[in-house]
């Protein structure tokens, strides 16, 4: 009877900590599934509009590094239940704002920072919930959640579009955060507080037995990962996954010349391969047991996918959105690796929330360089020398991947 009750409370939660996360992407990635259509409805120029990305994301990435260390140290559950009521204040207001710039980046880099109230908290119920097995299933259904908001919000986008304009897309998605905040209230107010079974337990009980472990400088912590490795391949990947979701439908509809409804529904295809590579990916962790020589191996792939598209660009649209969904997954897979399975080793030190932001703060300064770096190099230079670079970065993060495996093997042992 307990063990059917333990279940059914597992199951529960997994659910709740999937729909919370993806709803933080339908208010996270409301305005970018939208860019195209702004810059064009607001006449202004592509690295204008993505100066308001930019500001969502460095205040994302900052905001990881801060509520990381407070993840740490305050209730997890009173942080999400904070981030759901501001972020859909934000978004509420978008419409209000809309066609001043300057306040639409100032309204969406505070958005940005209330994003960063998910992730770490999250990640440390997970692990004060779940054993090691269900924190992995819980990863990946988190993970795959988030690409069904991705999925979502590029359906709804156009559609609202197509009804009214590009503002009635921040009015639902501020709705939706609302309802998450009603049910996050009702289901957490069940959950247990009782750590027994959760992966910080078991890692303190580790911590326990191997004291030399525990009492090792933060230095030797980050040089025994090979960590400064990790976030060079987190930086990358940051760049290429949201770099390239972020300016597809701008790529397709200025190549192709497809309305700018059409060039984002192409954009739906991004998150679908993204499902598939996670669980690709969470398979392929099973087998190798190593999440550098995982990431390395996706980056390897991107790497030669960017290549691929450099030589076929623009002879198909099919083509082209064929390469970018395969570009995007990998960094999906890379993304489970190094954002998702790697802070759990640092929970013997007690460091799983700030880990957890600290290592997606790094995605998001990648994505930040990328939001506005692409749109300038696509202006200045054009599609075929951004997309050059795509290939570039794919190759440094696989190096910096590579060269830590073993090291990241010994450590993670």
């Amino acid at each position: 009877m307990t063990t059917q009750k333990k279940s059914k409370q597992t199951v529960f939660l997994i659910f709740l900590f999937a729909i919370v996360y993806f709803t933080s992407y339908l208010t996270r990635n409301s305005y970018n599934s939208a860019i195209s259509e702004i810059t064009e409805s607001l006449q202004t120029t592509s690295d204008a509009t993505g100066i308001v990305s930019t500001c969502a994301f460095l205040t994302y990435g900052f905001g990881q590094i801060i509520c990381g260390l407070l993840g740490d140290r305050i209730a997890p559950r009173k942080m999400i239940l904070a981030g759901l009521a501001a972020t859909s204040v934000c978004n509420l207001l978008m419409p209000v704002i809309g066609g001043n710039i300057t306040m639409m980046a100032v309204l969406w880099g505070i958005n940005g920072f209330t994003q960063a109230m998910f992730w770490p908290p999250l990640v440390r119920l997970m692990a004060e919930q779940f054993s090691e097995n269900d924190y992995n299933d819980c990863m990946v259904a988190v993970t795959t959640a988030s690409s069904f908001g991705n999925i979502l919000i590029y359906l709804i986008s156009p559609l609202c579009i197509a009804i009214s304009g590009w503002r009635l897309l921040f009015v639902i998605t501020g709705f939706c955060g609302i309802a998450m905040f009603a049910l996050w209230v009702v289901g957490t107010r069940s959950m247990h507080q009782e750590k027994g079974a959760g992966v910080l337990a078991q890692e303190a009980v580790s911590a326990e037995k191997k004291d030399e472990e525990v009492s090792v400088s933060v230095k030797s912590m980050i040089v025994m990962s090979g960590l400064v490795f990790i976030l060079i391949g987190i930086v990358m990947q940051g760049m290429l996954r949201d770099g390239v979701t972020t300016w597809m439908p701008s790529l397709i509809s200025s190549t192709f010349h497809l309305s700018s409804e059409i060039s984002i529904l192409t954009a739906v295809v991004l998150p679908i391969f993204a499902i598939i590579s996670i669980k690709v990916s969470s398979m392929v962790q099973k087998k190798i047991g190593n999440e550098l020589l995982c990431a390395a191996i996706f980056f390897g792939i991107g790497l030669v996918c960017s290549v691929l598209m450099l030589l076929l660009f623009s002879v198909s649209v099919i083509v082209s959105i064929l390469m970018m969904a395969l570009i995007t997954a990998c960094m999906h897979g890379i993304n489970l690796m190094l954002i998702s399975y790697v802070p759990r080793y640092f929970a013997r030190y007690g460091k799983i929330s700030t880990m957890s932001g600290l290592l997606n703060a790094f995605t998001y300064i990648g994505s930040a360089i990328s939001t506005y770096g692409f749109a300038l190099l696509s202006e200045r230079y054009g599609w075929h020398f951004t997309i050059g670079s795509w290939a570039v970065i794919a190759g440094v993060g696989m190096i910096a991947c590579a060269i830590i495996i073993r090291r990241w093997k010994r450590f993670a042992r």
